[in-house]
């Protein structure tokens, strides 16, 4: 698609962004790429380079800076030295535009996950979180829903779980999802009374030397194989500061990036290397696995509430909703609130 059948706002926004980053601002082309279910993406050409640019999805009832979370995480990481992100060059928070390095690569398929890829990404978890490297990334934002006592994990679900009670049966996929909803809410009470029982004080809030700078929405979703065979990790709109538990648990229980738990102690022993004393943490992380689990259900259906619905059509406006609703429902349904290994 050439430039001039891009949004013309947005045209200009990315013209602006190439100034900035030393690149002649025109003659370029942007062409749309598929997109998230909150933003859209473009290829944008200048002659024989390419890069990327991202317009976030900003609307009046999403609090998050999804531009300043993942621009800022960006160049903590790139300044660090991490090379196996995108490389940020450019962002105009006003029109809430940002060009990136265009990385070239393929998605893994599932059998490619195999145990050295799930320790690639602990390696980077770990790079992240090395002491000098928490030190200096102190300016960035919490993560999106970080938490950081077990209350606030609990209180965190039973939120998410709240937002549901207004749902009205407008359709045959509306009636399934309320019917799910329920058997998710017991299971959810169930869940909720055995941590209580098994933390004596859950208010109290975690040590900051536990505390984590976390990618959040992290998998092999968000990730691409380039030619040299090494892994670049992308997207990273809700990252921040968190709680390792949520980083840990949300890595394995994300619908898009199924991770055999066959080799979440390997993950785990990897990721959480950095950090003193990191087998109580890991304790920590295994008794709250399940509310990241119910926490995925909820996102997952998230597609039945008129928010996430709002993000929907702006980033797809051919979207067919009611085909979207029961692919979630269905992802909803497979995705075990308490799994064996």
């Amino acid at each position: 698609m050439a430039a001039q059948q891009v949004e013309a706002g947005i045209d200009a926004a990315i013209g602006a962004l190439l100034g900035r980053a030393g690149r002649p601002a025109a003659p370029h082309s942007a062409e749309p790429l598929a997109s998230g279910g909150n933003n859209r993406v473009f290829l944008v050409r200048v002659g024989a380079e390419s890069f990327v640019a991202k317009w976030y999805f900003h609307g009046a009832g999403d609090g998050r800076d999804r531009l300043r979370s993942e621009y800022a995480f960006l160049e903590q990481a790139w300044g660090s030295g991490l090379r196996c992100v995108p490389q940020p060059l450019a962002r105009d928070h006003d029109r809430h535009v940002a060009l990136y390095e265009h990385v070239q690569g393929r998605r893994l398929s599932a059998d490619e996950v195999d145990e050295g890829r799930v320790l690639e990404a602990a390696r980077f978890f770990a790079a992240l979180n090395e002491p000098s490297l928490r030190r200096a990334a102190a300016a960035l934002p919490a993560a999106s829903e970080a938490c950081f006592s077990v209350a606030e994990h609990l209180a965190m679900v039973d939120k998410r779980l709240a937002r549901f009670a207004g749902l009205r049966a407008g359709s045959a996929a509306d009636r399934e999802a309320l019917a799910y909803l329920d058997e998710l809410g017991a299971a959810w009470r169930e869940q909720k009374a055995r941590i209580l029982a098994a933390e004596p004080q859950p208010a109290q809030a975690l040590d900051e030397r536990w505390r984590c700078v976390s990618p959040s929405d992290f998998g092999f979703h968000n990730v691409l194989l380039r030619a040299d065979g090494g892994l670049c990790f992308l997207d990273f709109e809700y990252a921040g500061w968190d709680d390792p538990a949520k980083a840990f648990g949300d890595f394995f229980a994300h619908p898009g990036s199924p991770v055999p738990r066959r080799h979440r102690d390997a993950y785990l022993a990897v990721a959480a290397a950095p950090f003193e004393g990191a087998e109580a943490l890991l304790e920590r992380a295994r008794l709250l696995e399940p509310v990241f689990r119910v926490k995925w259900c909820c996102i997952i259906l998230n597609e039945f509430l008129p928010a996430a619905a709002e993000r929907r059509r702006f980033a797809n406006p051919q979207a067919d909703v009611e085909a979207a609703k029961r692919a979630q429902l269905a992802k909803a349904r497979r995705l075990a609130i308490d799994p064996q290994d």
